[in-house]
């Protein structure tokens, strides 16, 4: 495993250390000890992330964050890549009107621009749960792994176990399960852990825009949305979550790669 590989790994369980434990340690994000004396109060061993515009702890609002983003990104991911693997696998492992439909299908969700069609969703729909978050973000990410994944399968429908299995007469449903469908799921796995990256900017995005979840949330974009009004007198407002988006997003690429190297030794 290289440097590289290692600091994606490092980084990751850093980011769900701070999301699991964190908020464990931290208390309630939404606690105002002191809202007159107590806001806008910069590190130090009592806040060692500072405190905001209400005196809530910046520490605590990160770690919650940071559990939300994963709880997001998890089931964002989870959503996108079920769906994401099923119509890739029948669009290039079925042959026929019905796989070709189904690639057909894959290719205009992919034309589809997917922020201005998240917008729209998200806007309509108001605000919404993590969980529902999530799901709205799966249902607008799965075409990528789908494009991914039929690519592999139409590869391996060539492959000569595959057509050893169609000439010894296995119905095609078991041909689809037991000899293609396994060789798609290591790059599905990657494809959906990079994906992570995508889904924790996505969703970080939404918020500094003020749509998608409640405000009220300790979200890492709404505490940017919430730090650029106090840049020059709190500039640590914004520091804390700008890290956070960069370490979770390099992790979850690093990491990505690391498995691309592990499940495809020959890729670079």
């Amino acid at each position: 495993m290289s440097i590289r590989h290692r600091l994606g790994v490092v980084l990751a369980f850093t980011v769900m250390l701070l999301a699991i434990l964190g908020p464990l340690l931290t208390g309630d994000p939404t606690a105002q000890p002191d809202p007159v004396g107590g806001r806008l109060l910069a590190p130090s061993t009592a806040h060692w992330l500072g405190t905001d515009a209400f005196s809530r702890d910046v520490l605590s609002r990160l770690a919650h964050g940071a559990r939300l983003s994963l709880l997001i990104a998890a089931i964002a991911m989870t959503t996108a890549g079920s769906i994401g693997v099923l119509f890739g696998v029948v669009a290039g492992g079925v042959r026929g009107l019905f796989g070709w439909t189904t690639s057909r299908a894959i290719d205009i969700a992919l034309a589809l621009p997917r922020i201005v069609v998240l917008l729209v969703v998200v806007a309509a729909l108001g605000q919404i749960t993590p969980v529902e978050l999530g799901l709205v973000l799966g249902l607008t990410g799965w075409p990528s792994i789908a494009r991914l994944v039929r690519g592999e399968a139409l590869r391996l429908r060539e492959e000569t176990h595959v057509t050893a299995a169609v000439a010894l007469g296995a119905p095609p449903a078991r041909v689809i399960a037991r000899e293609i469908l396994p060789g798609t799921l290591p790059p599905a796995l990657v494809a959906a852990t990079l994906g992570v990256a995508d889904v924790v900017l996505l969703e970080a995005g939404l918020g500094f825009l003020g749509i998608g979840v409640s405000p009220q949330l300790p979200t890492w974009g709404s505490m940017i949305l919430q730090a650029q009004r106090h840049l020059a007198e709190a500039p640590w407002l914004l520091l804390a979550p700008g890290v956070a988006l960069v370490v979770a997003t390099a992790a979850a690429t690093l990491l990505g790669d690391a498995l691309r190297s592990r499940l495809a030794p020959g890729s670079r």
